[in-house]
């Protein structure tokens, strides 16, 4: 039950690109439409299939959304679902989400988080569950699905900055990048060059890494989570469809 909960992070942080990006002006979609599947593995067991998709809803506007279930022994023994959604606009060369939404829903943990982004008023509000939060909205902060494309960007043109402003539940939450350098991957693709950058929130021992192939307009082919350094999750690339 722990692990397939801990998967809802770890799909969250994926920071999915794919394909280049279209040749057009800068308020066009930086990513073209796809969907992405993911297999999960917690304790090296497959334990859950992850899905997310990117859809064009306009010239400068974007929805994603992303699903986790259980597979196989993972599904006998925990029923559950894990369900985001988000959608915004591409305006001034800027990622600029408008709201989102996280529902979880399994035998011990019911959650719905939702934010929605007030620009002209600099205000962003968010709930989880009953609690409720105004806070202060700043150019740069993103959702967790909507940070996909901020990255994408940053990749491309090699300015990955040290630290993403992320707004989950009813707060507002730093993390720290590093570029961790390059290795090479046995994928479900081939044998691909990876650039390895890793995500964590001062002052914890929970760390994300993210193993990013160039020649795939710099999709993530690899994620895995760490505690203590120590595997606690982990998804693999399965499938990709445009």
């Amino acid at each position: 039950m722990k692990l397939f909960l801990r998967a809802v992070a770890l799909l969250g942080s994926l920071l999915l690109v794919w394909s280049p990006a279209p040749a057009a002006n800068s308020d066009s979609l930086p990513v073209n439409p796809f969907k992405a599947r993911y297999e999960v593995y917690g304790s090296g067991f497959s334990i859950g299939d992850a899905v997310m998709t990117l859809t064009a809803t306009g010239p400068n506007a974007y929805q994603m959304s992303a699903q986790v279930r259980p597979n196989g022994l993972a599904a006998l023994l925990v029923s559950g679902q894990i369900d985001e959604q988000a959608s915004g606009e591409i305006r001034d060369g800027a990622v600029r989400p408008t709201q989102y939404e996280r529902r979880v829903e399994t035998p011990k943990k019911k959650q719905t988080v939702r934010l929605r982004f007030d620009w002209p008023a600099q205000q962003l509000r968010a709930s989880d569950n009953d609690e409720k939060a105004t806070l202060p909205l700043s150019p740069g902060v993103l959702d967790p699905l909507s940070l996909n494309l901020r990255v994408m960007w940053d990749l491309r043109r090699g300015d990955l900055p040290s630290e993403y402003v992320l707004a989950d539940e009813i707060e507002l939450k730093p993390y720290q990048i590093k570029n961790e350098g390059e290795e090479t991957l046995e994928t479900s693709v081939g044998k691909l060059r990876a650039l390895r950058i890793s995500q964590s929130k001062p002052g914890k021992t929970r760390l994300t890494r993210f193993w990013f192939a160039p020649e795939l307009g710099y999709m993530p082919v690899r994620v895995m989570q760490q505690k203590d350094e120590k595997e606690v999750l982990r998804m693999e690339l399965r499938a990709v469809e445009r």
